[in-house]
């Protein structure tokens, strides 16, 4: 009896949904942050400017606030439009794994905000590879990609696939 009880809990180990590495205080805490930052044009976020890879168009800065689990950001001001900063996540070399990276950042926004965001989603093939990008909305009748809120991005590139994920501000 012992060892059936055993075998069945090593069973539902294997079984269980892996934990969503994005669901933690400090996570939620820090996205509010920068988010109401964005909603101010990014006044305490935006740290010293670094070399643009769109001069003239485009002024980048660092950020001062990385998101956890982030690996690096920027912060963009383009010559029209809404600022926006971008949070790039470490790579993997199965899609799938960011795949999942990606769903799980998702439920994490939408349990910070506490408030219904409405998504869309397009995949596309760039050199046979899917690039797939989700625009986030609290307007469902709303369809402008630069209106987003959020966009969450899965890219293939130089072998891996990475995770990104945007945060529009207000001027």
């Amino acid at each position: 009896m012992k060892k059936l009880i055993f075998f069945i809990l090593l069973l539902w180990s294997f079984t269980t949904e892996a934990q969503n590495e994005f669901a933690a205080t400090a996570f939620y805490t820090e996205l509010n942050k920068i988010f109401d930052d964005a909603r101010q044009g990014f006044l305490l976020n935006k740290g010293s400017i670094r070399e643009s890879e769109n001069p003239g168009l485009v002024t980048e800065y660092k950020v001062t606030f990385l998101l956890p689990l982030a690996d690096s950001g920027k912060i963009s001001v383009p010559e029209k439009g809404d600022p926006y900063v971008v949070y790039y996540f470490e790579p993997e070399k199965i899609r799938l794994k960011t795949d999942q990276r990606g769903a799980n950042l998702r439920d994490a926004i939408l349990s910070s905000l506490n408030q219904a965001l409405y998504a869309i989603t397009e995949t596309t093939l760039v050199d046979e590879k899917p690039l797939t990008n989700t625009w986030y909305f609290t307007n469902d009748k709303e369809t402008r990609h630069n209106a987003a809120l959020f966009q969450i991005s899965i890219y293939y590139q130089s072998g891996k696939y990475y995770l990104s994920l945007l945060i529009r501000g207000n001027k």
